[in-house]
């Protein structure tokens, strides 16, 4: 997937969108040498199908994250993977790279969540918007934000209404998809002891209590 119009695209959000790709973000400043122009993400090195083979992810990641096998309102782990993200400039040349934990969780009769971790230093994003909700756990604020995702087919030509959407920091389109298709994307994101986890709904908008509550289990571990 590609954008076809330079436009500011959090990098917080670009894991919502389908892995091996390549997602124009804007530009981010990161180092004087250059600025993101775009991820190339989702190579996937191998899946853990056990909860138990979290500290193997860890080693492969190089770094250790707080995470809980199964939640309270039901939703149990379903499989685990480590992926790798570079950074890159307009010219293709890497400015950053950097691994990520990815945990999923199903429940019956429920859309799948997911549960991301990578360490913070890496985290460019510079987005100023405001979350849509904020909560203070345990002395760690957490995010909740909602966001609007249409997906479109490589040769759509946007109309005067998608081009007004996108200049609002909530709505975001994205090429590559068969067929045109929108959804809403329920989020929280929180940084812990140097890691900035998030965990997303991509089906739907989870209520915030939902999110937070499942939040605060990871927080407390």
């Amino acid at each position: 997937m590609k954008r076809n119009k330079s436009r500011y695209f959090s990098v917080k959000k670009a894991v919502i969108l389908a892995a091996a790709c390549c997602l124009l973000i804007g530009t981010v400043s990161v180092a004087a040498s250059g600025k993101i122009a775009y991820l190339v993400s989702g190579f996937y090195f191998k899946d853990y199908n056990n909860f138990e083979q979290l500290s193997e992810a860890e080693a492969r990641a190089g770094f250790s994250i707080k995470a809980v096998k199964s939640f309270q309102n039901g939703y149990t782990f379903s499989g685990m993977n480590v992926s790798d993200t570079n950074a890159k400039d307009e010219e293709g040349n890497t400015l950053d790279n950097y691994k990520e934990i990815s945990i999923k969780y199903e429940k019956a009769g429920e859309n799948g969540l997911s549960m991301y971790a990578m360490e913070a230093i890496h985290d460019h994003d510079t987005d100023t918007r405001t979350a849509d909700k904020t909560v203070g756990i345990n002395g760690t604020q957490v995010k909740y934000y909602v966001d609007t995702y249409k997906r479109v087919p490589a040769n759509y030509e946007t109309t005067p209404e998608d081009e007004a959407n996108m200049e609002r920091d909530d709505y975001f389109i994205s090429y590559g998809a068969d067929a045109v298709s929108e959804n809403q994307v329920a989020y929280v994101i929180w940084v812990q002891d140097g890691i900035r986890y998030s965990i997303l709904n991509l089906h739907n908008a989870s209520a915030p209590e939902e999110l937070f509550q499942m939040a605060k289990e990871i927080i407390e571990q």
